[in-house]
């Protein structure tokens, strides 16, 4: 999507396109065409072949027309794999850059090892609904780690500093939309703790590299970092929503799992004094959950009698 609106620009000022054709596409991204025909240029070889085409107009994203299959709208332009028009890196927006520390792997189990390996691999499919592999990073990696599947994820030995914050549920910060707006580096903590055995892993993580000066920032829900999602991927998803325009708590319930839902839904509910209709339905409207999940809530709360 970001990363969609800068080729948009590219297309209109540097080589005029106005109407594009797609003949086939590895890659179909939900934050539209434009953004995916920029990962598939950049990532898969495809290119733009200059040839007069006709087709459909199946979407139009920045003001420029989206063409597939048959159709009587004219262009000069198609996406092909190996056309011959490549698109330049510099076009990658350099902010935001989402950084993940993973200094510590070594204290993780083997399941939470495994876990962390598939966040950042759903990290990778998330950065590139708005971005780019280049606006992910990984650091202090060990010479074991591999990352599965073709990627341009850069491996940094250092944590840049200016205009970074350190994201952590336990920092003295909350998070706010300017804060995520105005910030350059993103800084999250490559740890899976199933048991809740490392205890203040964020703080020693970057206090063991030498970061620990920067912001700790929290983002709380509602005052609450119950139900905020804690996975790696969902943390990003949630940044790259503010970013784009969702106010901080949109973003949130919007990436929320139902297991999420459900726990901040529980907690909220042994929150109140009493079991009452209208407020319970005004906080399943709010956190968007089903009768199911409002069931299941009620069943794990201090009301569950009133199942």
């Amino acid at each position: 999507m970001i990363l969609g609106k800068a080729l948009a620009r590219y297309f209109t000022n540097t080589l005029g396109i106005e109407t594009l054709k797609i003949s086939t596409m590895k890659k179909l991204f939900k934050t539209g065409y434009l953004q995916s025909i920029a990962i598939n240029m950049l990532l898969y070889d495809y290119g733009i072949s200059k040839k007069r085409d006709y087709g459909k107009v199946t979407s139009v994203e920045e003001k420029i027309k989206i063409l597939k299959g048959r159709g009587e709208e004219i262009t000069d332009y198609v996406l092909l794999k190996n056309g011959e028009i490549k698109i330049p890196s510099d076009i990658i927006p350099k902010s935001p850059q989402f950084i993940i520390d993973l200094g510590n792997i070594d204290l993780l189990q083997d399941e939470e090892k495994t876990s962390l390996e598939q966040q950042i691999q759903v990290s990778i499919k998330t950065i590139r609904e708005y971005l780019f592999d280049y606006n992910l990073k990984l650091a202090h990696t060990p010479d074991s780690f591999k990352l599965e599947g073709r990627n341009k994820i850069e491996i940094l030995n250092h944590i840049p500093k200016d205009n970074a914050i350190v994201l952590n549920p336990y920092g003295d910060t909350i998070a706010n939309e300017e804060i995520i707006r105005n910030t350059k580096f993103f800084i999250i903590g490559g740890i899976v703790d199933k048991g809740r055995r490392l205890k203040n892993a964020t703080y020693e993580l970057s206090r063991k590299y030498g970061y620990d000066e920067l912001p700790q920032v929290k983002i709380s829900l509602r005052n609450s970092t119950v139900g905020v999602p804690d996975r790696i991927n969902s943390i990003i998803e949630i940044l790259l929503k503010v970013i784009v325009g969702y106010n901080l708590e949109e973003a949130i319930i919007s990436t929320q799992s139902n297991a999420d839902k459900v726990s901040r839904l529980i907690r909220e509910l042994n929150m109140l004094e009493k079991f009452d209709y209208d407020t319970i339905t005004g906080l399943k409207n709010w956190l968007k959950i089903d009768d199911k999940l409002l069931k299941l809530a009620l069943k794990k709360s201090k009301f569950n009698t009133h199942i």
